[in-house]
């Protein structure tokens, strides 16, 4: 039995060494590291999915989409008085004409038609339009555009007739 506990001892005595108790100790931030990214990397999908807002198409839609102002710049403010003056004036006709019209003050937006849920995120401009009808693919245009100009694209693209 002596010979054993002998052996016991000696391999305690080499665990016990600093390098080893470095490697758990590094072993144990690594993995703090790797849960505390897990969380955050969760929440962050969680909270952004929450935040994006999202638009049940079944008719004919005009998305306007410009993103969140946060920052007072006058280039902003001004194409922003811009894109909410036009908006005001094409809602009307839109609206007669059957086409539904929306606004969103986001970096992205989901829009749910049918079975199928589809993520938008803006890849030119982060200003735009975003037209779609039921069994039609999308069509977006992008920049501040002038109520004419939105009507315009609507009547391509929904074939509709002006009133």
């Amino acid at each position: 039995m002596g010979g054993r506990h002998r052996r016991c001892r000696c391999f305690l005595k080499s665990w016990n060494s600093g390098r080893n108790w470095r490697t758990v100790a590094r072993m144990k931030r690594f993995n703090s590291m790797l849960l505390l990214a897990w969380l955050l990397t969760g929440t962050a999908v969680l909270l952004s999915a929450q935040d994006t807002p999202t638009f049940d198409i079944r008719r004919p839609t005009v998305v306007a989409f410009f993103p969140p102002v946060t920052q007072s710049h006058p280039d902003t403010n001004e194409a922003l008085a811009d894109f909410q003056l036009y908006a005001t004036q094409v809602r009307e006709p839109l609206e007669k004409a059957g086409v539904d019209f929306k606004e969103v003050y986001a970096r992205s937006f989901r829009v749910h038609m049918g079975k199928t849920v589809t993520m938008f995120r803006p890849v030119k401009v982060e200003v735009g339009y975003y037209f779609i009808a039921p069994g039609k693919k999308p069509r977006i245009e992008y920049g501040v555009a002038t109520d004419g100009d939105i009507l315009h694209v609507a009547n391509e693209y929904f074939g509709m007739t002006q009133k």
